[in-house]
């Protein structure tokens, strides 16, 4: 919520109509084949042929506060001619269409979200101010997470610089009931070894608070005693039974031997994985050229679709979020189907159930003028998703339905 006195800054715009703002021509469009009515207990990966505003106003009578994580990567209104339905196309006016476009979806996206959900939306600098502010009116300022900016390799530039990173803005559709975020860190910096642990080089790190910032009603505050006798009594990091294993296991520093009489330390030693608070800036993950070469290995054909994201992109944004590893994902600008592999290797690597949706419109492949179309019989951008997801369901071991919005 706003602080008193606080204004909210907002955005305007000339609102370009679309055909299925119509809800009558909405209840005449049928999902086929039909989405299962124990989808949400019987989870299911679905890839639907469509557009994406219809499709979403006919999930959300569905799916409504169901999804957990949105991630989209929608047109960046770069200045090239935008269409967004089959009828018509706005030339003179890209930004207010752009705005008219996105709000409308953004919209429907915030319904689908539940409670303790996030969005996450790609975006390059073209549009990244107005999306801010637009998604500050349907999300609410008080909901934005942060701006987690992508290192996408060498960047693009012009006369005056380079620009290395990539936007993806995140909203909450609750902030106060979204999970912290958190990822790990593996340490590697470790050069001694004070007490000849055979595990090998370690450093301390803090496991407690000190006796004038503890606090004695805190579930964790209670005595601990080192192996000369010496009581500790104070807030630990750790609750009772996680110390407790600690200290069997050795991984307690108490100070030289005998008095064992410092401030006890958890032992951490290289390797060891530790929660942080995210950064922002991710440059964990490959660039956009790696993601390009696996994208055509993966469908055997060369420059197929332009500038896909990177697989541990998206695996990433959603680890972080600590959702539930049944999460429901979306995904309704799908593109490639990156998404898609990013749910399925992550689920492969930690056991996880997570399940996604993706719709994608059959949108034909755009190629230079007089340019002929190497496609291989790839004629639209949901023939490419099509094939990549059947794929990675094949390499995964796992299934995709395949669905089409039809009249």
């Amino acid at each position: 919520m706003k602080e008193k006195g606080e204004r909210l800054l907002t955005i305007n715009w000339d609102d370009y109509p679309e055909v299925y703002d119509d809800l009558d021509k909405i209840k005449k469009l049928k999902i086929e084949p039909k989405i299962s009515s124990d989808f949400l207990s019987q989870p299911q990966n679905l890839l639907i042929e469509g557009d994406n505003y219809p499709l979403l106003n006919k999930l959300c009578e569905k799916l409504k506060n169901s999804v957990d994580i949105i991630y989209i990567d929608p047109p960046y209104n770069t200045g090239n001619n935008f269409t967004y339905n089959d009828s018509f196309a706005i030339k003179s006016d890209l930004h207010s269409c752009w705005l008219s476009f996105m709000s409308r979806r953004l919209k429907l996206a915030r319904e689908l979200l539940s409670q303790s959900a996030c969005i996450f939306i790609a975006i390059d600098q073209s549009e990244l101010y107005v999306l801010k502010l637009l998604c500050d009116q349907i999300f609410g300022q008080e909901n934005f997470v942060n701006d987690f900016m992508w290192l996408h390799g060498k960047g693009k530039k012009d006369k005056w610089s380079r620009t290395l990173q990539q936007h993806t803005l995140c909203y909450a559709k609750n902030k106060a009931k979204l999970a912290e975020f958190c990822e790990y860190e593996y340490s590697s910096w470790a050069k001694t070894n004070p007490d000849n642990d055979p595990r090998g080089n370690w450093f301390s790190g803090s496991v407690s608070f000190s006796e004038n910032r503890s606090n004695p009603k805190h579930p964790n505050y209670y005595t601990i005693t080192s192996p000369s006798g010496k009581k500790w009594t104070r807030q630990w990091q750790r609750s009772k039974e996680e110390m407790d294993d600690l200290i069997k296991d050795n991984r307690i520093y108490w100070g030289q031997t005998p008095s064992y009489s410092s401030v006890p330390r958890v032992k951490i030693f290289n390797g060891t994985p530790t929660q942080v608070i995210p950064r922002n800036i991710i440059d964990c993950v490959e660039s956009t050229r790696s993601a390009q070469n696996h994208l055509d290995q993966l469908l055997e054909v060369k420059g197929l679709f332009d500038n896909p994201k990177p697989v541990d992109l998206i695996s990433h944004l959603i680890e972080i979020t600590q959702m539930k590893k049944d999460a429901l994902i979306m995904d309704f600008f799908a593109g490639s189907g990156t998404t898609f592999e990013a749910v399925s290797k992550l689920n492969s690597v930690d056991g996880g159930n997570r399940h996604c949706i993706l719709i994608q419109k059959a949108e034909e492949i755009k190629k230079p003028s007089g340019e002929e179309n190497p496609s291989n019989g790839f004629n639209t951008i949901f023939d490419i998703c099509k094939a990549r997801c059947l794929k990675v369901a094949q390499t995964y071991k796992n299934q995709i339905e395949i669905l089409k919005l039809t009249e």
